[in-house]
């Protein structure tokens, strides 16, 4: 599962989780928290978006790091 994969699906999990405690709980309080934290759902959004924009060719990687890891 690539990077992009993963960040969807633990956003969804997040929301889904979210959800169901909204039709759990009775608590005004609790649900208002609830509301200001879906508010940025569709920010989510977008940033999955543009982080499904992003190529893997732009990642930086340190050859030294990677020379170090074979050196066991």
């Amino acid at each position: 599962m690539n990077e992009y994969n993963q960040y969807v699906t633990a956003v969804n999990k997040i929301f889904d989780y979210l959800a169901k405690m909204k039709a759990g709980w009775n608590n005004l309080d609790n649900l208002n928290y609830i509301e200001t934290i879906e508010e940025y759902k569709q920010i989510v959004a977008q940033k999955a978006e543009e982080f499904k924009k992003e190529s893997p060719s732009a990642e930086v990687t340190n050859p030294e790091s990677l020379e170090a890891l074979g050196d066991d």
